[in-house]
């Protein structure tokens, strides 16, 4: 474990930004104003940037994360040194984000907060849920409200660094000549309307409905309190032959336009199939996929960006360690490491 950690955690450290603008709770910061961690014998400044403490609960509360990521039962007393460091870096990112994007007059208003906070909100599936989340954080909701406020103008910032970043159709072109025949190779399969119902009965009524010659789109709306998923008539999906499992391999033998037996796939839902049509194996052309590659290329420039961004912040940072000793690594994990690397 620690020569895995020592030989990525820069990629490990780095890649929290990425995690952090597409996410709610993660990244740059979180461990700033959070929960305080459990410190044996009272809790004292461990480091300090541009004169801001970072506390000892701080460290212990990001590695507790840490190690529940990483899996508790793979972190040795050797690997904790390391995961303490990776957690500092993380906080001194986090704080040197928040004062850039101050001094260059990053903002963000309460109406995108209060949209944010909604948001996340609607990610849990009941608000109980949600107030358990926030109690367990150990933050009020005006603490809430600040720390996203912190972390989209943290996001607005790196969007700023990116803001320049391009990619021009010779670029995708390109990709897609070299990886037309690994990425976009289509297999045999069918395009699918599928509807997913709780309960046979109503399974069963809407199957009839359809054979009947009634619409797609109607019997789904009409029986929509019993539909857990499905999709419109005129945005049939795509499945491969070869991921039709059990029951659904049924639909290889349907001819297009009809309609497959109810499938089973849990103990009381059920789905029906509408096959739309035979598609065979084919290399799918630039123009279908050109959009898609687009994208993909851009957000591997921007992470590209981003990531040499929180580098060189992190570099200058005028971090000073107050308490060397809970990031060294023990001797004896170093001697280890030097006479395996002479084997």
């Amino acid at each position: 474990m620690m020569r895995y950690l020592r030989n990525n955690v820069k990629a490990i450290m780095i890649g929290v930004v990425i995690v952090f603008v597409v996410s709610c709770f993660a990244g740059y910061g979180m461990y700033v104003r959070g929960r305080s961690g459990g410190v044996s014998g009272g809790d004292y400044p461990v480091a300090k940037v541009n004169g801001d403490k970072i506390m000892r609960s701080q460290i212990e509360t990001g590695l507790k994360d840490l190690a529940d990521q990483f899996g508790n039962d793979r972190i040795t007393s050797k690997d904790v040194p390391l995961l303490r460091k990776m957690v500092l870096d993380d906080i001194v990112v986090g704080m040197e984000l928040t004062r850039t994007a101050k001094e260059e007059g990053v903002e963000v208003s309460k109406e995108e907060v209060e949209d944010y906070l909604a948001a996340m909100q609607a990610r849990f599936p009941t608000k109980e849920a949600y107030n358990e989340y926030v109690q367990r954080s150990g933050m009020t909701e005006r603490e809430m409200k600040k720390r996203i406020e912190e972390m989209l103008v943290q996001k607005k910032l790196l969007d700023k660094v990116t803001a320049n970043v391009s990619v021009d159709a010779s670029e995708s072109r390109k990709f897609y000549d070299a990886m037309k025949n690994v990425f976009f190779k289509r297999p045999v399969g069918y395009n699918l309307n599928v509807a997913a119902f709780r309960g046979k009965a109503v399974a069963e009524q809407a199957r009839a409905r359809l054979i009947k010659g009634e619409e797609w789109d109607k019997v789904i709306e009409a029986l929509s309190k019993d539909v857990s998923n499905s999709t419109p008539y005129g945005k049939p999906v795509f499945v491969a032959q070869k991921d039709l499992a059990d029951d659904l391999k049924s639909v290889i033998s349907l001819k297009p336009g009809a309609f497959s037996p109810l499938v089973k796939v849990a103990s009381d839902d059920y789905i029906i199939v509408l096959k739309r049509s035979n598609e065979p194996e084919r290399i799918m052309p630039y123009d279908e996929v050109s959009k898609d590659i687009h994208q993909v290329l851009l957000n591997q420039k921007r992470s590209q960006v981003q990531r040499q961004y929180v580098q060189d912040l992190l570099k200058k940072a005028p971090v000073e360690i107050l308490d060397k000793s809970i990031f060294e690594v023990p001797s004896d994990e170093a001697g280890v490491e030097g006479s395996n690397k002479g084997n």
